[in-house]
């Protein structure tokens, strides 16, 4: 999702896309009730898949040219399409000490309209609530 603002920083070896995000890594590193920090997993949200072309029938449209039918230049003549699946990258998986994970996104500043749906989406799939953190005054605060 876009950044507006955001200034990428690097700790310990991994690149955030903001300075609030690096804060947040550090707080977590700071916990001792953290056993281990995933930095940006990945997780898909909806699998690929496969739809008809509508462009073509059966892989083959007319030629403007000449009239005669032709390989679909969409599908590549399948008659298919494949739709890429749609993946999500938190901010960071928490494990802690008890043994549950936590999933954390860190925002700086506003969350776009986009933001709910796949927000929506993960909790839905993995069935564990994304926790969407915001520092005021210092503190973390959940939103």
């Amino acid at each position: 999702m876009a950044k507006i603002n955001s200034v990428k920083t690097t700790i310990d070896g991994y690149e955030f896309d903001s300075l609030t995000e690096g804060e947040f890594y550090k707080h977590l590193k700071s916990r001792n009730d953290v056993l281990k920090i995933d930095v940006h997993p990945s997780f898909v949200l909806m699998n690929a898949f496969q739809i008809s072309c509508g462009r073509c029938t059966g892989g083959c449209v007319k030629s403007p040219k000449t009239g005669k039918q032709i390989k679909c230049k969409r599908c590549g003549g399948k008659g298919l399409i494949t739709r890429q699946p749609w993946t999500y990258t938190p901010d960071f998986r928490v494990i802690w000490k008890k043994g549950s994970p936590s999933y954390f996104d860190v925002k700086g500043g506003f969350k776009d309209a986009k933001f709910n749906y796949v927000k929506k989406m993960f909790e839905y799939r993995y069935c564990r609530e994304l926790l969407v953190v915001k520092q005021v005054k210092g503190e973390w605060k959940y939103m």
